[in-house]
């Protein structure tokens, strides 16, 4: 099965400000979290904002 190469970068992408918000090392890191462009890169990411996020808090909680 062919990987699509743009979702795999958007992944990618989400992955990487879910890293940085969960090292908090800027305040706006965290800030980034259901921001306009956090649910744009989820969009793009093909994968739902809020399903994201609760998930990403019941990991760092």
């Amino acid at each position: 099965m062919a990987q699509n190469p743009d979702l795999m970068l958007w992944r990618a992408v989400l992955f990487a400000g879910l890293h940085d918000a969960a090292k908090g090392k800027e305040p706006k890191d965290q800030a980034w979290l259901g921001s306009r462009d956090f649910v744009t890169v989820c969009h793009l990411a093909d994968v739902e904002p809020e399903a994201v996020l609760r998930a990403y808090r019941a990991k760092v909680a």
